[in-house]
């Protein structure tokens, strides 16, 4: 299922285990936020087609972190999906295969997506190591840590949106920081959204890897960490 937020942006709805959000934006180029589940692969495909586009149409694919549940569909989605990947530089190697994640942290959860990293089909498409500060095309990054070492946040002034990954969730008409059970460090998690609220621009759009999307975003980021 797909919804438009506002022009030239689009949730993509997953449905399996966590239910993770991808999303679409249109500001000339065409770019795929996050990617959900390999059980996520034919929603995706066709909220990408109700949106108006074909797979072949995206440009570029942003990946707020390494998790199996934002990666997973990226090799099922090829050859059709053919577009650089961005992500952190701390978190390229698990993309690419050179690495496997670690066994420990995050309570035992680590563990888990070690395992589905050697079992998903891993991307065949160009990665695109980034940093803090980075510039693509609209979108600025904000290296937010605490999730995960390499988390980012991806910010586009344009369409007034922040894409916040796990950084926190949507709950009702709230967003929560994400907490210790699936978190590295969940006090840096909250370090990390005062960094972006005061090193950011004022965003409309809340975009979570989770829960739905809101409106008035800042402000509401804003009350995690009051």
């Amino acid at each position: 299922m797909v919804t438009p937020l506002s022009d030239g942006l689009w949730h993509i709805d997953c449905k399996t285990f966590d239910m993770p959000n991808v999303f679409l934006v249109d500001d000339g180029t065409l770019t795929l936020v996050d990617s959900g589940w390999p059980s996520d692969e034919e929603t995706v495909r066709n909220g990408v087609v109700d949106a108006g586009f074909e797979l072949a149409d995206i440009d570029r694919i942003l990946l707020t972190h390494y998790d199996a549940d934002h990666v997973g569909t990226l090799g099922r989605l090829s050859p059709d999906l053919d577009a650089s990947v961005y992500i952190h530089e701390f978190e390229a190697p698990y993309v690419t295969g050179e690495r496997l994640p670690p066994w420990t942290a995050r309570n035992g959860l680590e563990a888990m997506h070690r395992l589905y990293y050697r079992r998903i089909e891993l991307p065949d498409l160009p990665i695109r190591p980034i940093g803090d500060g980075d510039t693509i095309g609209e979108f600025r990054v904000y290296h937010t840590p605490g999730h995960t070492p390499g988390h980012v946040t991806y910010v586009h002034e344009g369409r007034s949106a922040a894409f916040l990954g796990d950084l926190a969730y949507g709950l009702g008409d709230t967003l929560r920081p994400t907490g210790r059970l699936s978190s590295y460090d969940a006090q840096q998690v909250k370090t990390s959204i005062q960094s972006l609220l005061r090193r950011g621009d004022r965003f409309t759009h809340a975009c979570p890897g989770h829960g739905p999307p809101l409106e008035n975003g800042y402000e509401r980021l804003s009350k995690t960490v009051e």
